[in-house]
Order: C-alpha cells, then structure tokens, then sequence
C-alpha cells in the first residue's frame, strides 16, 4: 500500500501518504524513462446543505480521496488519476508509456514540454482557523441557514426562497521525483441565498453570497440577518425597476461587478496557458501601457479570507502576490511551471487543480484593482449628467482571444444629473477589454474583496475578485 491508515485520521495533523513507498516508485519512473513524476493526493472533507423555502431540502456530509499521478516523458505528460490508492504503485509503467506514445505523436512544430526549476522544499503549512469546520455540528449548520432564510423570506411578495451552505477542509500531500515532499491544508467556508419575487406575471430573483478561506468564524463574522434582508430588498425592487437605457455612457461599477469585470475580462487573458495557446488579447504585450494609469490590477492567493487563498499552488510551489497591471503596464502573466518555461518567466504560483482526479492548470485566485483617489460613490457620479450605476452580476461571456466581453448586472440605477436616481433592471454591460481598461477614470479609495465566486475553466475552483467602486468614461449598455 502507498497509504497509511485513513479512517480515524485527524487531518489537522497528519499525513496519509507513505513517503517511503511513493519515493520509489518515483524512483521507478525516471528509470522508465522519465524527465519528472509527481504524486499529489487530495482529501477533503466536505458539508453541503441546502434549505427551499424554510425547509432543509439536504445535507450532504463527504469525505472524498483522490490522487494525480503525473509523469512527464519524451516532452509529453502521462496522467493517471485515481481514487483506487492502492493503484498507484501498478500505474506507473504505463503512465510513463502513455506520456512516451503522446510524444511520439507530438505534431511537427510542438515544442516538447519542459518544467521552470523551483525551490526544492520540504514542509507542512496548515492555516488554522479560530472555528475549525471539522468541529461542526450538523445543528450549527442548519441554525446559520436558518438565521439566513427567515430574513430573506418574511414578505409576502417573495414567492419563493433557496439557502445554502458548503464548507471543506481541504489536505493535499505532494511527492516528486526532484525530491519535493509538500503537505499543506486549509478551509472554506460559504453560505448563500437567492430571494424570488413576484408582482402578477413579472417575476425576478436576486442571490448573495458571504464567505471566504477559513472556518465558520468567516460566517460568524457578518451580519446574517442584514444579507437576508438586502437580498430580499434588492428582489423587490426589481419589481418597480425600469429597464436599462442602451447606448454608449458613463458606468459606475460596485466592487462585485468590477471584481467580475477584472476577473473575466482581464485575468483570464492573463492565464499565460490561454496566451500559449493563441487564445488571449494580451499575447505578446508584457511591458506594454493596457490601461488608463490609475488602474493596478494583482492576483493574490496570500490573501487570507479570501475564497480564492491557498497556502501552495498544487505544483508545490510558494504562492505570492503577482502585479498583473501597475499604473497601466501589463507586467506579469499567471503562470505554472510549464508555461513559466515556454516564456522564460519565474514561476509564480498560479497552478489549481479541481481536487484530486484534476491535474493543474493556470488559475486565477483573488483578482483585483487597487484603489485610487476618490471617496466615496457620489464623488464618482457627481460629474455625470447620464449614466447607469451597476451592481453585480447575473454571469456574461467572454472572448479572451479577441477581448471582448458581455456581463449582466444584477441590479443599477440610472445616473442623473450627477444623482442615484431610478432603478433599473435587465442592464447589460459590453466591450472590449484593452478598451475599457483605457476608459476607466476614477477609482474610490477603498478596495476590498467583494462575495465569494467560482471560475469554471474545464475545472471548477472557488475565486475571490473585487476592489473599488470603479467609474468608465465610455461604456455600451443595454
């Protein structure tokens, strides 16, 4: 067997892979012919529950173990994954044989694959929590969900109301061949809702999420009662709202809508994966001026809270904060080991895996723009003699290759006269990335984290994006 003992392991604090037996079939792979294997085993202990109109419609409690093994050969990768452990020790010639027959097939042109060197580390990090989720109780769960629901729902004009939580303490344990033997752990912690109103036939929904990395004393920590209560607000407002003027304006953004915004529009055209592939607007433009100079864009998985943070990317190497854009200048890519040696960069930390049956791709963590001088919201619109102030966002579509996208918000009010005035609904935002970039001319001072999200990229993994209220000279709604 290459585990140790799993049930009745407090992975708080202890390891589940047996380093002796994993060392050597590492070994055996490089004898078979390979340049670099890799072993990084996931195990996550996960709640999920979910309430439908005051009533608990489930409560899911999972312990899931899985492992990657990756074997590069000849230039080309072999990836076996598994939930069978005991597997992986049988795996390893013929993962190495399926890189070397993907390489014999690599077309004329390709470059055979090569990996960045990095820091050579052995250590465990284990980000504690003032309210370990390990700890829950299923009551305390229910009773958080609860304290959410009833403040969404006391209105008669909402028809219909869904709540739900998931936490995870998530432990991974990374072996190579180069000698790197990395175990790190953390948690999340996230609650949600979703308030549906209805006035005759006109029937709109409105969603919220808190949370962030920690345990549930990320969830103690806000106000449960007044989320409700802005949600099932938001909803009901919707009802009266007007729909959205069309044409080319000024637009204000909230933090949610501009960490979507900076998210999708800008962070994946960052992913250094899609620029190797041809597939992003950014390509060739590292150390050019992208944007207005008041716009500073970083990714950051060192932020703790965030619902993107992670203590190591799932190569093994140190995370750390990475300038996607200072004062305009694009200056960096996200990138893994892979595409940090296809570009001669230093790799910084940006590959994600799903979980355990994933193997790692260039991800984003917590995207954001910094701050800039302006204080407040009416500060931004004052100026304004007609414009839309947007807020969240209802998803939208982006083309990273050609730079343009599309998003929904989820609620706005028309700018008039440099006032907040009518509210509106069904308000779409569109573009182009490098142009809007160029067309952002005010930024408040205060920038944070804005709720919660999920990136879906093939893999699904959970992100943080935020930063200031964000003002743009010249945008298309509709």
């Amino acid at each position: 067997m290459v585990v140790k003992r799993i049930n009745g392991q407090d992975l708080r604090r202890s390891k589940i892979l047996d380093r002796d037996k994993i060392s050597k079939s590492l070994e055996q792979a490089t004898s078979f012919g390979a340049s670099y294997a890799e072993l990084r085993l996931v195990s996550s202990n996960s709640t999920s529950m979910a309430l439908k109109d005051g009533q608990l419609e489930k409560s899911i409690p999972a312990n899931d173990v899985a492992a990657t093994l990756r074997i590069l050969a000849d230039g080309s990768w072999g990836v076996y994954s598994t939930t069978d452990l005991d597997s992986i020790a049988n795996a390893i010639e013929s993962t190495t044989k399926l890189a070397k027959s993907v390489a014999s097939r690599r077309a004329k042109g390709d470059s055979p694959i090569t990996l960045a060197e990095v820091p050579i580390i052995n250590d465990e990090i284990h980000w504690k929590t003032q309210r370990d989720n390990l700890d829950l109780e299923f009551d305390q769960r229910l009773e958080f969900l609860k304290e959410l629901d009833s403040a969404v729902s006391d209105d008669d004009r909402i028809v219909s109301s869904r709540s739900g939580w998931s936490d995870e303490h998530i432990h991974t344990e990374l072996l190579t061949s180069e000698g790197m033997d990395r175990t790190w752990s953390f948690q999340r912690t996230l609650i949600n809702t979703m308030a549906t109103a209805r006035d005759g036939s006109d029937l709109v929904s409105y969603r919220t999420r808190a949370g962030g990395e920690g345990g549930w004393d990320v969830i103690e920590a806000v106000d449960l009662q007044d989320i409700g209560e802005s949600a099932k607000k938001s909803a009901i407002r919707l009802l009266s709202a007007q729909r959205a003027p069309s044409g080319t304006m000024p637009l204000i953004a909230d933090p949610d809508l501009t960490g979507v915004y900076i998210h999708e529009a800008l962070g994946h055209p960052c992913e250094a994966d899609l620029v190797a592939s041809g597939d992003s607007c950014l390509a060739g433009k590292l150390g050019e001026k992208i944007g207005n100079d008041i716009v500073t864009v970083s990714d950051d998985p060192t932020i703790r809270g965030g619902y993107g943070a992670y203590p190591i990317d799932d190569e093994g190497v140190d995370v750390r904060e990475k300038k996607l854009i200072v004062n305009g200048v694009l200056k960096e890519y996200l990138n893994h080991r892979q595409t940090a040696a296809e570009f001669g960069l230093e790799p910084n930390g940006g590959a994600r895996a799903q979980d355990g049956l994933h193997h790692p791709l260039v991800r984003m963590s917590n995207t954001v723009i910094h701050g800039g001088s302006y204080d407040t919201l009416e500060d931004l619109a004052e100026d304004i003699q007609y414009g839309v102030y947007a807020c969240g966002s209802r998803g939208g579509q982006v083309d990273t290759g050609r730079g343009s996208f599309q998003f929904a918000a989820q609620e706005a009010w028309l700018i008039e006269n440099g006032k907040i005035t009518t509210p509106l609904k069904d308000v779409s935002v569109s573009g182009m990335t490098l142009e809007i970039l160029k067309n952002v001319n005010g930024l408040t001072k205060e920038a944070n984290l804005a709720g919660p999200g999920f990136c879906g990229k093939g893999q699904t993994v959970p992100v943080g994006d935020g930063g200031p209220i964000m003002r743009i000279s010249d945008a298309l709604v509709g």
